[in-house]
C-alpha cells in the first residue's frame, strides 16, 4: 500500500476549493432568486473559502481574522434567515 503524494493540507485546500465553487454557485442562485440576505451569506462563505484555499489566511494574521469574521457573519445571517422562516 503506497501513500498518496498529496499531503493532508493539500487535500483540505482541494476540498475547500470545491466547497468555494459550490458556495459561489449558491450565491449566484440566491441573487437570481432575489434573496439578498441569503446571497450575502453565501458570498461570505465563498470569500472565506477563496482566502483559505488560496493560502492567504495562513500567511497573514489579519486576513486570518477576516476569514473567521466572514464565517461568523455568513453563518449568523443564514441562521437568522432560517429562524425567520
Amino acid at each position: 500500500m503506497g501513500r498518496s503524494s498529496t499531503s493532508g493540507t493539500e487535500r483540505i485546500r482541494i476540498f475547500i476549493g470545491i466547497a468555494t465553487a459550490l458556495w459561489l454557485v449558491a450565491a449566484v442562485a440566491a441573487v437570481i432568486d432575489r434573496d439578498t440576505l441569503t446571497a450575502v451569506s453565501w458570498s461570505c462563505m465563498a470569500v472565506f473559502g477563496g482566502l483559505v484555499a488560496g493560502g492567504a489566511a495562513h500567511r497573514s494574521r489579519g486576513i486570518g481574522y477576516l476569514t473567521v469574521a466572514l464565517v461568523v457573519v455568513g453563518v449568523a445571517i443564514s441562521m437568522g434567515v432560517f429562524l425567520a422562516d
